[in-house]
């Protein structure tokens, strides 16, 4: 069941007629507003209800809440089909502003008079209440300044750059809550794995911000001057490291902490720092099925989960966190998770030419697909297409095989070959439809397959049709089509005749305008019926 809610009004409802809508996906990511986009056809009642930056939109799978934001602006196509793109709720806090501030306390109380401050400028539908703070400091103790006034949200990702953690929002009673929790620890007990729900794997490396040379800056002085190292440093004001630079090349970067007024701690941080910045970030980007649409007893990934993916031949074996979900609520086929966790090494996997595209992330793509008419998922919609061929010679025979792979976004993963043998005397087409299903009521997914064989022969000249296992045949021969039934011809067309060794004609018999037609009473009378 979906429902979608502008200005708490119903625009769509899946078990309604007359809400329909074109489209709909919900994009939810860690840390960021996240994105929804809402399809409706000219017809719809609420095709002009959106109010730009202003109209409350909430999208609701199952009575659970997928997205809370406010819609952004509509975009109309050739047919009138309008568009409604729509903006998560943390980006509220993009309307409010933080005047030029001085912060020095503990990051939870930082954090709360931020959301105070918000709250006192923001529309009611854009308040919060804080929930849970669980991010500290080592001395519970930082300075956030500006000269310049910021908005609130740019002041808490300012606030996460320096501690980490991430911002979740829940409903508590009629309070929309937000939270600034450091970690995320709930651990989806579905695994990604080779052989299982495993497809593909391609890795990358990347570090947008790499730097082998440093140059720290710290607080003003009341001249206006900030603190560098020199004093600590042998006079000179940056730091490198010397393998990184061989291998990179200089690669400068200034960085700014405001609250550091010693120089022995501005040069531990600049190291602290240097660090991480000449490192390389290996990212994998791996494709997969989610068996939990399968089988209900399989746990359902969800945003901020740590997913375990395993492959033997890749030597990979470790827990990734859940950092971005796409769902098509209407086309279940185009969604996808992303899975995130950094990898960070001075070479990468430079040094074993792995050069891929650039991603600072490792990210696991894994097709889902769900019909939630019902509640039921539907049939599973096809992913990926593997073709492959390979040609065979021995003393006796040529073998030719072609073979197509559909790797499937739910249960299915289903195989279509061909193998063509050339013999002395024959030659064999034989076709092959392998479906492998996973099992609903395994959750570990172990196959069960179910085969159908055709083939074709050609034997001296001639062209035989039938089905393995099955004794009826059909032989086509230059001048004669044979039925077969355990090899002996039961039926044959040649010379525009059709010669049946026996028939059972159950209804009537015609030639001609004239017609054979059983009575009621169980004679058989010779009729003209045309």
């Amino acid at each position: 069941m979906i429902q979608i809610y502008a200005d708490g009004s119903i625009v769509y409802d899946s078990r309604l007629d007359g809400y329909e809508i074109l489209g709909c996906v919900v994009t939810s990511c860690l840390n960021k507003g996240g994105v929804a986009e809402i399809t409706l056809p000219p017809s719809h009642p609420h095709y002009s209800t959106f109010v730009s930056y202003k109209t409350l939109v909430e999208i609701y799978r199952d009575d659970d809440l997928k997205f809370r934001g406010r819609a952004l602006y509509p975009t109309d196509d050739w047919a009138g089909r309008r568009k409604i793109t729509c903006e998560g709720e943390l980006c509220f806090l993009r309307d409010s502003v933080i005047l030029p501030y001085v912060y020095q306390d503990t990051p939870a109380n930082i954090f709360t008079a931020l959301i105070t401050e918000h709250n006192s400028q923001a529309d009611s539908f854009k308040e919060f209440v804080v929930g849970s703070v669980t991010v500290t400091d080592p001395n519970d103790y930082i300075r956030l300044e500006s000269e310049y006034p910021k908005t609130t949200l740019e002041v808490i990702e300012d606030l996460i750059d320096r501690c980490g953690g991430y911002i979740t929002f829940a409903t508590v009673e009629t309070d929309r809550t937000i939270s600034w929790v450091e970690s995320l620890s709930a651990a989806s007990t579905q695994q990604i794995r080779l052989g299982s729900n495993l497809m593909n794997i391609v890795r990358s490396d990347e570090n947008t911000d790499l730097a082998t040379r440093i140059y720290p800056l710290g607080a003003k002085n009341g001249d206006g001057v900030r603190l560098t190292i020199e004093a600590v440093n042998g006079d000179v004001a940056y730091i490198e490291d010397a393998t990184a630079v061989t291998l990179r090349g200089v690669i400068s970067k200034a960085v700014l902490w405001d609250d550091v007024t010693v120089a022995a701690n501005l040069l531990t941080k600049a190291q602290a720092y240097l660090a991480a910045s000449k490192l390389m970030i290996t990212s994998l980007e791996v494709s997969a099925v989610d068996l939990s649409l399968a089988d209900s007893s399989i746990d359902i990934f969800e945003l901020g989960d740590l997913v375990t993916v395993v492959s033997e031949e890749h030597d990979l074996s470790d827990a990734f966190l859940l950092t971005s979900r796409t769902e098509d609520l209407l086309d279940p086929k185009g969604s996808y998770i992303e899975l995130g966790k950094d990898k960070k090494s001075l070479v990468g996997s430079d040094v074993a030419g792995d050069r891929q595209s650039a991603s600072d992330l490792e990210k696991t793509v894994q097709v889902i697909k769900a019909n939630y008419e019902l509640n039921i998922a539907d049939a599973i919609e096809e992913a990926t297409t593997t073709l492959q061929s390979l040609i065979q010679q021995t003393s006796d025979a040529i073998t030719l095989e072609v073979s197509e792979t559909y790797a499937t976004n739910g249960d299915l993963t289903e195989y279509v070959g061909t193998q063509i043998q050339q013999l002395s005397d024959a030659v064999t087409i034989t076709f092959t439809n392998l479906t492998t299903m996973v099992n609903a009521n395994n959750a570990a997914a172990n196959a069960e397959f179910a085969e159908i064989q055709q083939y074709i022969r050609f034997v001296d000249g001639d062209i035989i049709l039938g089905e393995s296992g099955n004794t009826i045949t059909l032989r086509i021969e230059n001048d004669k089509i044979s039925f077969l039934d355990n090899g002996g011809e039961v039926a044959y067309f040649s010379e525009n005749k059709l010669v049946v060794l026996d028939a059972n004609f159950l209804s009537s018999l015609q030639i001609g305008n004239f017609a054979f037609v059983p009575r009621q009473n169980g004679n058989l009378s010779l009729v003209k019926v045309g």
